[in-house]
């Protein structure tokens, strides 16, 4: 029992957002299903699809917010595989998570972080609603070719990158 409340303590430090006790992987879009299509406005107040890129390109979503510090512990890691991949059918999608109270703080940490690649808002969750229905940042879904989900990953530990590399890289094969 103890060792039960020290891991999920533990676990708690990095994911961010509720501590209900139902993983993302078991209530977000199922590994093997297609990736359902979505809508956002990125930072430049533009409509975006999900669509324009499944079924060409390997997609990465990436649910993170301005006061997740799992999410920010990640973002250089994220930035490094998007610039290696970006050239190969790789394509990353940051989904901002934060709301009418903090989404002014978005440009700032995409700015902070030099994030090159598209970041979406989901302000009203309509995103996370299909993909990340807990709302815990960091949350990766990683999308084939095929436009089929195949990993799904909660929370980010120092090590996390090597793992999500290697499945970029065999879904770009």
């Amino acid at each position: 029992m103890k060792m039960s409340v020290a891991l999920l303590s533990a676990l708690s430090l990095f994911a961010c957002g509720d501590d209900s006790k139902t993983p993302a992987t078991e209530t977000s879009q199922k590994v093997g299903t297609l990736a359902t299509d979505v809508s956002a406005t990125d930072m430049d107040g533009k409509t975006v699809r999900l669509s324009s890129y499944l079924g060409k390109n390997v997609v990465l979503l990436n649910f993170w917010a301005t006061w997740c510090d799992p999410c920010k512990a990640e973002m250089p890691h994220l930035r490094r595989l998007y610039d290696e991949n970006k050239d190969k059918g790789f394509v990353l999608v940051g989904i901002s998570m934060d709301g009418p109270e903090t989404v002014q703080g978005v440009r700032d940490v995409v700015k902070s972080y030099n994030l090159a690649y598209p970041i979406w808002l989901d302000q009203d969750s309509s995103i996370a609603s299909v993909y990340n229905p807990r709302k815990s940042p960091p949350l990766s879904v990683l999308i084939d070719k095929a436009g089929k989900v195949v990993k799904v990953h909660e929370g980010y530990n120092a090590g996390d990158e090597d793992v999500l590399r290697a499945e970029v890289e065999a879904a770009l094969k």
